[in-house]
Order: C-alpha cells, then sequence, then structure tokens
C-alpha cells in the first residue's frame, strides 16, 4: 500500500519518470522474445543441422514456455516481495547467458535444456510487467500502458520471424542476439525503479501475494483467456512459416517476412484496441470483436495462401490478437479484490495459465495434426486452433468488466 497516497499530488505520485521505467521495460522484453522467437525462422537450417523432427522443433519453440508455467507464478511473487528491479534484471541476465549458450551446442537435448533454462527468464519478466504499470501510472492509463509493453512481446516476435535468415546461420543469430540482450539488462538495471521518489510499496509475503490472486475468480478467468490466446499465437505463427515453405514453396527470407506480419499486426493491436478500450471505459465488447474477427482473419490468410490477400488478412488477424492481451493483462490492476502489492503474483497466475496454453495447444493439439505435411493437415491443425481462439468470447461473458465506465457506474 502506498505510503500517505492520498495527499500526494498526482504529479508526484506519477512522474514524468514512469515513461523512461516502461519504455527501459519495453526494450528489455522486446530484446528476451527476440532472442527466444528468432527459433521459427531458423527452421532452414536446425532441422539438417541438428537432425530434428517435426515434434522435437515444436518443444525448441515451446521448451520456455514450459518452464515459464511453473515459474509465473513465484515470479510475480518475487516481484511483490523484493521489487520488480531486481527480478527483471535477473530475468534480462539470464536470457543474455542462456541465448549465447545456444551457440555452443551441437545436439536437440543440449539446445532443448538451454531454450527451457532460457525460460526462466519469461516466468520471472512477464508478470512484473502488470506490477509496474499499476505502480507508475494512473487508473486512467493503464490500458494504454499496458498496450505499450505487450507491443514490446510482438515486436520481439516479429523481429524473430524476419531477422533469423539474416544473419547467416543459427550459431551467430543466437550470439549476437544474446549480446545485445545481455546489454539491454545493462541498461534496465540502470534506469529502472521499484516505484516512484517517495512513494513506499508494501510488499508481502510471497505465499501471501499469490493466495491473493488465487482467491479472485476473475484472475483465473483471465488466465484461461490468455490460455487460448497465447497458445493459438505460438502454435500459428511458429508453424506459418514452415506450412508456406513446405505446402507453397515459398522461400525462407519471404516465408518469415510473411509470418512477422501477425506479429507486427499484434504489435498495432497492442496499442491501438487499449487506447480505444480506455477512451470509451470498457474492456469486453474489445475481446469479443477481436477474437471472433481474429480468427477469421487468420483462417482465411492461410486458405487464400500465399495469394495478394494473404499479406493483409495475417496483418488484420495479428491485429485481433494483439488486442486481446493488453486489455487482458490490465485487469489485475483494475480489479478490487487485486491491491497495488498483490498484482505480481495475481499476474503470476495468469501468466501461468498462458504459458501453459503456450505450450500444450502447439505441442498436444497443433504439432499431431501437422505432423504429416501436408495441405489438408497444414488445413486442419489451423482451423482446430482458430476455433479454439473464437472460444475466447465464452470465457470472456463471465469475467468482470473493470473499464472505467463500469468502474463510475459502481460508485
Amino acid at each position: 500500500m502506498q505510503k500517505k497516497q492520498g495527499i500526494i499530488p498526482e504529479a508526484a505520485r506519477y512522474p514524468r519518470y514512469r515513461w523512461v521505467v516502461l519504455g527501459t521495460a519495453w526494450i528489455t522484453l522486446m530484446a528476451i522474445h527476440w532472442s527466444w522467437y528468432v527459433v521459427p525462422s531458423l527452421a532452414y537450417c536446425l532441422f539438417p543441422e541438428l537432425a530434428l523432427t517435426h515434434a522435437q522443433f515444436t518443444l525448441l519453440i515451446t521448451g520456455p514456455i514450459l518452464i515459464a508455467i511453473f515459474i509465473s507464478i513465484p515470479g510475480g511473487a518475487l516481484g511483490d516481495r523484493y521489487g520488480i528491479r531486481s527480478v527483471v534484471a535477473v530475468a534480462a541476465f539470464l536470457a543474455g547467458i542462456f541465448g549465447i549458450a545456444r551457440a555452443f551446442t551441437p545436439s536437440f537435448a543440449g539446445m532443448f535444456t538451454l531454450m527451457c533454462l532460457f525460460g526462466i527468464s519469461l516466468g520471472l519478466a512477464m508478470p512484473n510487467l502488470p506490477k509496474l504499470v499499476s505502480i507508475w501510472f494512473p487508473p486512467r492509463q493503464v490500458g494504454f500502458a499496458s498496450g505499450i509493453y505487450t507491443t514490446a512481446l510482438g515486436t520481439g516476435l516479429s523481429l524473430g520471424l524476419l531477422t533469423g535468415p539474416l544473419f547467416g546461420g543459427w550459431k551467430q543469430a543466437f550470439t549476437y542476439i544474446g549480446i545485445i540482450t545481455l546489454v539491454v539488462a545493462i541498461l534496465w538495471f540502470l534506469l529502472a525503479r521499484n516505484a516512484p521518489k517517495g512513494i513506499e510499496i508494501h510488499m508481502p509475503p510471497m505465499v501471501t501475494a499469490i493466495k491473493k490472486g488465487a482467491r479472485s475468480k476473475n484472475i483465473w478467468l483471465a488466465g484461461a483467456m490468455m490460455f487460448l490466446n497465447l497458445g493459438v499465437l505460438i502454435a500459428f505463427s511458429g508453424n506459418f512459416p514452415e506450412a508456406l515453405e513446405s505446402i507453397h514453396h515459398v522461400n525462407p527470407e519471404k516465408a518469415g517476412a510473411l509470418s512477422s506480419l501477425i506479429t507486427w499486426g499484434a504489435v498495432a493491436g497492442n496499442f491501438i484496441i487499449p487506447i480505444i478500450s480506455d477512451r470509451i471505459g470498457l474492456r469486453k465488447p474489445f475481446i469479443y470483436v477481436c477474437s471472433i474477427a481474429a480468427a477469421i482473419c487468420l483462417f482465411f490468410a492461410w486458405r487464400l495462401a500465399p495469394g495478394s490477400a494473404t499479406s493483409a488478412l495475417t496483418f488484420l488477424g495479428g491485429l485481433g490478437l494483439g488486442g486481446i492481451a493488453p486489455l487482458v493483462f490490465a485487469l489485475p490492476a483494475e480489479l478490487p479484490e487485486i491491491g497495488h502489492e498483490y498484482v505480481g503474483g495475481a499476474s503470476g497466475i495468469v501468466l501461468s495459465l498462458a504459458n501453459t496454453g503456450g505450450f500444450l495447444i502447439p505441442f498436444v493439439v497443433m504439432s499431431p495434426l501437422v505432423a504429416a505435411g501436408t495441405l489438408k493437415a497444414y488445413t486442419t491443425g489451423f482451423s482446430v486452433i482458430l476455433l479454439l481462439l473464437a472460444a475466447t468470447l465464452l470465457v470472456n461473458i463471465f469475467v468482470r468488466e473493470t473499464g472505467t465506465r463500469s468502474r463510475y457506474r459502481e460508485k
């Protein structure tokens, strides 16, 4: 709880330095996700050089998510207990170290182990970004600020899908991106702060923070929506480049560029949808529209591939996917049953469920369906996961509306 929050002017409670903290968090989150998601665009050289099967390649992509399932809840609680600055710094440093180590690993087993260890970074960093927003930004800017840091995910994923072939090999790609991540980690450590000067944040015991989030029905529903959202994003974007290459004989560079449109679209959705949502003061209607629109656009993007409409539909599908995440991530900070000091633990639950979807949907649902590598197999796989995305609206029915309009009406 903030010390004497009621008598602190807004300019002091939410100083302009909040934009420096948010910008540094953006760069840090982008670098971590870039280092992770360069893997799909390196399929053309990883498959032959490591003698990978499709299932093994899927495991390399989803390995970080597998570990983040178990790290996200304690990772968020660690932020509640010890502050966001130190926890996110550790996350960034580990991402750089494990990212570089992949360049010296000649086998699937070693690569998979390092990709799993890389997941520690995701589990430590992601749950603490909603907490950062809840501490540094006024309620009227929570959606907007959440949208800004969420664009870092899409930007990092897009850079990964786009830049892999440009490095000339997987060893060079892992080395250079890992070094960049370490530099960014130092930048975060130097510029980040736990809270504005003069504002005291209560740091509860880790177990208390986790229990607070676990008692909220809305937190579990938010987690269910992110289970579907992240699972579909990874399953679609992780398989789309290979599908374009193997079925439609698109070269790796073009396939990567085309596939990156889904994540560039997500970046646009991360930014645009929360602004409109904040302006109108509602969250749920935008989640309804985004989930259906994204599923329809991505379905026809594949059906019409590699036609001229594929680029536009892929971008629009990504925009819809990207619009959902920041609205869901804003929930822990906006729910009345979750205070500022407990946002990390509550967000950890949401991220743990999201990461579960990020692992299960690509590996358990998508991978077996597309294993045959035929046009029919890929069409079936993409259709099934997009139906799961559309199911987001069913979960959304039961979530509490947290937009400012509903809060004013309650008062």
